[in-house]
């Protein structure tokens, strides 16, 4: 219980830290070709990460309700970055690379839930006795 607690306030502070560092990648969008690649580079680099803390929250907590807490964590920051004003929202302007990073990082994250589904370790049968002819 306290490592899902614990994961979903680790949701919520990557949440605010990616969704401010998006709102830079996305204010030099209209600087030029250079900028939009890197913004792409930066974004890409960004899922991966996330798909991979979400696994790793769910391989560190040893079962799936830890992926879930701080895939939870996370979605309730950017669901209440999204407040929407005329122009965007309240910190991602109307532009492309912040849709990708929206669908982006939800598709990241419910990959990452998923596949954090973790068996139970197999047992193996008890040797054989070798019978002494």
């Amino acid at each position: 219980m306290l490592s899902f607690a614990v994961l979903l306030v680790t949701g919520l502070a990557v949440g605010v830290l990616s969704g401010f560092s998006m709102g830079w990648v996305s204010h030099y969008w209209d600087a030029g070709l250079a900028a939009q690649a890197a913004g792409v580079a930066a974004l890409v680099a960004f899922v991966v990460l996330l798909y991979a803390l979400c696994r790793l929250a769910g391989w560190g907590s040893r079962r799936q309700s830890g992926a879930l807490a701080f895939a939870l964590g996370y979605v309730a920051v950017m669901m209440a970055m999204l407040g929407y004003v005329t122009g965007g929202s309240i910190l991602f302007p109307v532009k492309l690379v912040n849709y990708v990073f929206l669908f982006g990082s939800m598709i990241a994250l419910a990959a990452g839930v998923v596949r954090s589904f973790v068996l139970p370790p197999r047992t193996t049968p008890p040797a054989r006795a070798q019978s002494q002819n």
